[in-house]
């Protein structure tokens, strides 16, 4: 009897040891799955070729190196220049096109005469300075005449006062209008009443080429109308638009 009372307390034993490490054993796998998940999640972008597939995609590895291409790269484009070398002519007063010669892409030399304008208001303008210069010259002698009169105090100081503000309007009158004369390029210091005239010169102001021509002969061009564009193309520069492209050897 007491043989076989310890055969079976060795077999429970047994028993309760296996179940003991199947237990530990179950727990030990559980806890493992999460990390091999994790893993896999990483290696989710990673792209495995077989021998196989490796050779039929005929994929070749190297260095990074610099190499010439060879072919015709066609890109787009356009050729442009600075702002201060492309000129837009216009007048500051307007009036009818009398001649030109300019043709697009027609050579020009700085101080060129590319257009004549004509306007009656051109013959208003350079009478009227004439006149105010005139008036200026009186005035000036005037009021000179009332200063040497005041040292000797033969007028009032209120008659030197009139004259010299006389003096001043028709200078500041005449200056004005000298100005718009220089604007249409007549010259004041050479106007006399023998001179005026009824058309003015349209000058080139830089050497170039002309790629614009708005206006033609018989034409009423407005003020500040843009009649023509001269471009210097001393320093001409292209801006291309590269895309990218695959080249294969």
């Amino acid at each position: 009897m007491k043989k076989n009372i310890n055969i079976k307390h060795i077999l429970v034993a047994t028993v309760l040891i296996l179940m003991l490490f199947s237990s530990c054993g179950t727990k030990t796998t559980e806890t493992q799955e999460p990390e091999t998940t994790v893993a896999e999640e990483e290696n989710s972008n990673i792209v495995e070729l077989s021998p196989a597939q490796y050779k039929g995609s005929q994929i070749k590895i190297g260095t990074v190196e610099k190499k010439s291409l060879s072919g015709v790269l066609k890109v787009n484009g356009f050729v442009d220049v600075p702002p201060e070398n492309l000129y837009s002519i216009t007048t500051q007063l307007g009036g009818i096109v009398k001649s030109t010669s300019l043709l697009q892409g027609a050579s020009v030399r700085r101080g060129q005469v590319i257009a004549v304008l004509e306007n009656q208001d051109y013959v208003q303008l350079q009478q009227d300075y004439l006149e105010s210069n005139s008036q200026l010259e009186l005035a000036d002698a005037e009021y000179k005449r009332q200063l040497e009169l005041s040292k000797q105090n033969i007028n009032a100081q209120k008659t030197v006062q009139q004259a010299k503000s006389q003096y001043l309007t028709m200078l500041s009158r005449t200056s004005a209008l000298k100005e718009r004369l220089k604007l249409i390029n007549i010259n004041a210091t050479t106007l006399n009443a023998g001179n005026i005239r009824s058309t003015i010169n349209i000058y080139a102001p830089i050497n170039g080429y002309v790629t614009k021509v708005n206006t033609n002969v018989g034409r009423f061009v407005a003020p500040n109308d843009v009649m023509f564009e001269i471009v210097n193309n001393v320093n001409l520069h292209v801006e291309l638009k590269v895309f990218e492209k695959m080249y294969r050897k």
